[in-house]
């Protein structure tokens, strides 16, 4: 699975629907990579809203954090 910027994931119009199987999987929506381990309390509560995994929860907020 290519990984995409967050706009284009939301963008896409099967959003929905890959969403949910990220979500049933325990995958990322992003990279498809497994999503089981998180560093953090915070990095697990962010997988429930964004089914990111931790690499790309760290890849996509760092990112954000330094153009800040």
């Amino acid at each position: 699975m290519e990984e995409l910027s967050l706009h284009e994931i939301f963008s896409r119009p099967s959003y929905r629907t890959d969403y949910a199987k990220a979500k049933v999987e325990n995958i990322c929506l992003r990279c498809g990579g497994s999503a089981k381990e998180f560093r953090d309390t915070s990095s697990r509560l962010e997988y429930r809203v964004s089914a990111l995994c931790q690499r790309c929860q760290d890849q996509c907020f760092s990112l954000r954090e330094k153009s800040r």
